[in-house]
């Protein structure tokens, strides 16, 4: 009867030892992944952050490019049912630099930057 106890005492241990050994190779695995789909997102918001401040960069290099006396104010959008004749699309502000295109809500079309 003892050895039967022991027997089983020893299966026991052994099927838990097995077990524990089995999920903590099963979870660092999980884990390895989850880390490494965060180091890419980490790394992809890092690329937004400069793409964002290089395009603000840009807008600021544009904007101190203009003479000082002869920066155009923003005018109220309007919506016209018919669309624009083509000549009145390609004009140049009396400045000499062309309209920046906004896309649908307000903000400049996103262009990647080498």
């Amino acid at each position: 009867m003892t050895t039967d106890l022991l027997l089983w005492i020893l299966l026991a241990l052994t099927a838990l030892s097995c077990g524990w050994f089995a999920s903590a190779w099963h979870f660092k695995r999980k884990i390895a992944a989850v880390q490494l789909q965060s180091k890419a997102v980490r790394q992809s918001a890092a690329e937004h952050a400069n793409q964002a401040r290089r395009q603000i960069a840009q807008l600021q290099a544009e904007l101190a490019a203009r003479p000082p006396g002869t920066r155009v104010h923003a005018k109220p959008a309007v919506r016209r049912e018919a669309t624009p004749d083509v000549t009145e699309r390609f004009m140049l502000p009396e400045d000499g630099f062309a309209p920046t295109a906004l896309g649908p809500h307000g903000f400049k079309i996103t262009q990647v930057m080498e």
